[in-house]
C-alpha cells in the first residue's frame, strides 16, 4: 500500500509539471517572433535549443535534489514525520499559492491574460530577451532561466519525487525521473506542434486564458492531494 500512494504522489508531482504555464508562457512568445525573424525550419531548430535548455536545468536540478536526500539526508531524517509533516505543509502552501496567486489578477476586468506570479521587472526581462535571442546558446540560456523562475513551484516537486523513488527502494527509479524530464517537455512540444500546424501566437494564448481557472484549479487540487497522501503515508 505505501509503495502504491509512493506511485501515485509521483505521477500527481508530473501532472504538476505538465501544467505549469510560466515556461510554455515564454516558449510561445519566444517561438512566434522567431518565426518573424527567420524562416520556419530555423525556427523550429531555436525551439528545439529551447527546450534543450529546460531539460539540462531539469535535469541538473533534479540530480543535486537526488543526490542531497540520498547521500546527505539519512534514512532516519526522510522516514521521521517532522520530515514527512513539513512536506505536507509546503505542499498544502503551494496548494493555497497556486490557486490564488499563481496567475496575476487583471488590473481591467475586461482585459484577459495569462499574467503569471513573476514580479513584472523578471517577467518584462524574459519576454524582451524571448523576442531577442538569435543564437543557440540564446535560446539554451532562455530555456535555463525561464525553468529556474519557476522553482518556487517545482523545488518541492523533485524533493517528494526523490524521496518517494528511495522510499520504493529504487525500483524503476531512473523510469521516474527521465519520466519527469520528458513531461516538463510535453507542453513545449504541444505548442511548437501548433505553431508547425499553422495556428498562432493569438490563438494559443486565446486557449490558455479560456483555460486558465482549469489550470489553477488542477494544480492546486495537485499539490493538496500530494500533502494529503504523505499524511496517509504516516498513519500507515
Amino acid at each position: 500500500m505505501s509503495d502504491f500512494l509512493s506511485v501515485i504522489i509521483i505521477l500527481l508531482a508530473m501532472v504538476i509539471q505538465a501544467f505549469l504555464q510560466l515556461t510554455p508562457g515564454v516558449f510561445s512568445i519566444f517561438y512566434h517572433h522567431a518565426l518573424g525573424k527567420t524562416s520556419a525550419k530555423k525556427a523550429d531548430d531555436a525551439s528545439l535549443s529551447f527546450i534543450l535548455g529546460t531539460e539540462i536545468l531539469t535535469a541538473i536540478i533534479f540530480l543535486i535534489i537526488y543526490i542531497i536526500i540520498s547521500f546527505v539526508v539519512t534514512d532516519k531524517i526522510t522516514d521521521s514525520n517532522i520530515y514527512m509533516a513539513t512536506l505536507a505543509g509546503i505542499f498544502i502552501a503551494e496548494s493555497v499559492i497556486t490557486f490564488f496567486f499563481y496567475f496575476r489578477k487583471n488590473s481591467k476586468k475586461k482585459e484577459q491574460s495569462t499574467k503569471t506570479f513573476l514580479p513584472r521587472f523578471i517577467a518584462q526581462n524574459l519576454i524582451i530577451n524571448a523576442k531577442k535571442a538569435k543564437n543557440r546558446s540564446d535560446t539554451i540560456t532562455l530555456g535555463i532561466v525561464t525553468t529556474a523562475c519557476e522553482l518556487v513551484f517545482t523545488l518541492p516537486l523533485y524533493i517528494i519525487i526523490s524521496t518517494e523513488i528511495l522510499n520504493l527502494g529504487l525500483r524503476y527509479g531512473f523510469v521516474y525521473i527521465i519520466a519527469y524530464i520528458i513531461i516538463a517537455t510535453v507542453p513545449l512540444f504541444v505548442i511548437r506542434t501548433a505553431f508547425r500546424t499553422d495556428h498562432n501566437l493569438a490563438e494559443i494564448q486565446r486557449f490558455r486564458v479560456n483555460k486558465k481557472f482549469w489550470v489553477k484549479l488542477v494544480l492546486s487540487i495537485s499539490y493538496l492531494l500530494i500533502a494529503i497522501l504523505i499524511i496517509v503515508k504516516g498513519w500507515l
